[in-house]
């Protein structure tokens, strides 16, 4: 085994999988496994299975499934790497060394975060250097000076200051080259600005935003990294980390850096940033594990901003989420407001906060604010307008993929369409219904290759063969020369074997062990959990087996006979009567042979 896998199982035998997930869903004992409300999806009778002896979850409503590693990852969006961090750094297991494997597909000999956290060391050194000083001015100018430290804010020196630390330093160029720091031709990307640190929700640095001091129409007022494996704006807000700190569970999203700063410098610390693109599903998903309080989108009051809430409202349909919007005056900024900048009278400030948390405070929901920038540009009163507001909202309703959710979306923008609630679900019904009949129209075309489609009855069976072998591992051996069709079920005895062969014995290995191996692979988890609901109800693995095996034989018997019977079928449409007469007799001597096995 290696240190990857072994990792892998050491993190599964300390981490509860129940203790985990009712962080984020309330869940209550029930015998030998817990319930609750599922995270995936909108429902209002538990279909949420938490199972403690195997250490898996699956929801019965959406079909959700697997072990503690694809839960973070589904849940928080996160990559398999990701998520194994996370676990680590919750029972303090190390993880030095386990994507170090040359040739492999984890090979990453580099420690990243280490590394980009040496050169933010090195951004705070320079602020506070002689060479900082303008940086430094900017900044107590903007009266954020009290955010140095909270903020690890930094100073990009002009020249190539960066590259020589990094040569003392002996840091590994391709790394700051990937994070934008550093580029093939020498250029320092960052150069004679203030630097932004960026974490993600653990605290590691991921990379960096850049502000000019002095803007001018040659260079981009803020820079941030580059996309990387490591840095993806669609999955990072900035102050996320600040926020996790202070405990805020009421979250407000505004737009850049230094209004982020200014909020917290006031008191305000619940507030987040998106890096320069619109709020995504990604954002939503940290959102939803944070912001258990709410959260509020605070946008510009001008024509970017407006249409930036729109996009939010259908980004956000889906969420759980408790999501007001808020857009503020043409010409107002946070960070005037509330930075404490020279000269600023304590009145002054405390008036500017006021009136921030006013237009907090006096935020919409997103439905009803969306509803008013549609009104902003077209009578509502109009039969034309109406109709084209109406179709759009079928639109955004058609993804929303939970019923419940979307006839009580549908409900509401009835009401601001004035139209009747009854007329719009039934469009919204037929636009879904639409969608489901050309799916099934291409199912039915690929049902039509019959006998490639015909059901294998012992395919089917793979699946008991394999609850009866997770129920009892010790039955493995009277399986060693048995023909497994489902390619799914063969994989996962394969990796069976594997573990049995390096010793493993108990349950609780030979599922951890799986469930890593079907880390990538949703395709196998499902295979797998439904394995492991139905070994709970086998009352004895050992007969169940012994049964399963007597009748596999007639199970390949009728499947042969599924086959002669369409081929004859096909015989007779074509009118081909040799052939036709052919398959009856042999269809004929199947019947006879399934009648002495006594299988008539």
């Amino acid at each position: 085994m290696d240190r990857f896998e072994e990792v892998v199982l050491r993190i599964k035998e300390r981490v509860d999988l129940p203790t985990l997930i009712g962080e984020y869903v309330d869940l209550k004992p029930k015998g030998r496994y817990h319930v609750g409300l599922c995270p995936f999806h909108q429902e209002k009778t538990p279909s949420f299975t938490v199972y403690s002896d195997s250490q898996h979850f699956k929801c019965y409503g959406c079909g959700k499934a697997g072990d503690v590693f694809s839960f973070l990852q589904e849940r928080d969006g996160l990559e398999f790497r990701a998520a194994m961090e996370i676990l680590a750094d919750r029972v303090g297991l190390s993880i030095e060394g386990v994507f170090k494997r040359s040739g492999g597909s984890r090979e990453n000999s580099k420690d990243v975060h280490g590394v980009l956290s040496k050169v933010r060391g090195w951004y705070a050194a320079m602020l506070q250097a002689p060479q900082g000083e303008p940086a430094r001015r900017y900044l107590e100018d903007r009266g954020m000076g009290g955010a140095v430290e909270s903020f690890a804010l930094g100073y990009h020196p002009p020249g190539e200051s960066l590259r020589q630390f990094a040569a003392r330093e002996k840091l590994p160029p391709q790394v700051l080259e990937q994070a934008g720091l550093l580029g093939r031709d020498g250029y320092e990307r960052f150069s004679g600005r203030l630097i932004f640190p960026i974490a993600d929700e653990r605290g590691k640095v991921v990379g960096f935003g850049g502000r000019v001091l002095v803007p001018n129409s040659s260079n981009a007022k803020y820079l941030n990294s580059p996309e990387s494996p490591y840095f993806n704006k669609r999955r990072l807000l900035f102050g996320l980390e600040q926020v996790k700190k202070a405990g805020e569970r009421q979250l407000v999203v505004m737009e850049g850096y230094t209004d982020v700063i200014a909020a917290h410098l006031a008191g305000l610390e619940g507030v987040v940033a998106t890096l320069g693109t619109s709020l995504t599903t990604d954002h939503a998903r940290l959102l939803e594990r944070y912001a258990t309080g709410g959260v509020v989108l605070l946008f510009d009051g001008d024509r970017a901003g407006r249409q930036a809430a729109e996009r939010a409202f259908r980004e956000l349909v889906h969420t759980r989420l408790e999501v007001r919007i808020a857009l503020l005056e043409e010409g107002v900024d946070p960070a005037d407001l509330v930075a404490p900048a020279p000269g600023k009278e304590p009145e002054e400030l405390a008036a500017g906060r006021a009136k921030l948390e006013a237009i907090i405070g006096g935020a919409g929901d997103a439905l009803t604010v969306w509803f008013r920038l549609q009104r902003q540009t077209m009578d509502l009163t109009l039969d034309v307008n109406v109709e084209r507001v109406g179709r759009t909202c079928t639109q955004i309703l058609g993804s929303v993929d939970d019923p419940i959710r979307r006839e009580a979306l549908g409900r509401r923008m009835a009401r601001h369409l004035g139209i009747q609630e009854s007329s719009f679900l039934q469009a919204v019904s037929q636009r879904a219904s639409s969608k489901r009949r050309t799916t099934r129209s291409v199912d039915d075309d690929h049902d039509r290759q019959a006998p490639e489609t015909l059901v294998d009855p012992l395919v089917q069976s793979d699946l008991e063969l394999l609850a009866c072998l997770l129920a009892a591992p010790d039955l493995l051996p009277q399986t060693a020369s048995l023909e497994v069709r489902c390619e799914r079920v063969r994989e996962l005895l394969t990796y069976f074997r594997e573990v049995v062969a390096r010793g493993s014995s108990s349950k609780e290995q030979i599922v951890g062990y799986l469930f890593m191996k079907c880390s990538e692979r949703p395709d196998l988890v499902e295979k797998l959990t439904g394995g492991l609901d139905r070994s709970a109800h086998l009352k004895s693995p050992s007969e169940s087996l012994n049964l399963l095996l007597r009748d596999r034989s007639v199970y390949a018997g009728r499947h042969e006979a599924q086959h002669i019977r369409y081929r004859l079928q096909q015989a007779r449409a074509q009118g081909d009567t040799a052939l036709e007469d052919e398959l009856t007799q042999e269809y004929l001597k199947q019947l006879r042979c399934r009648t002495v096995s006594g299988d008539g």
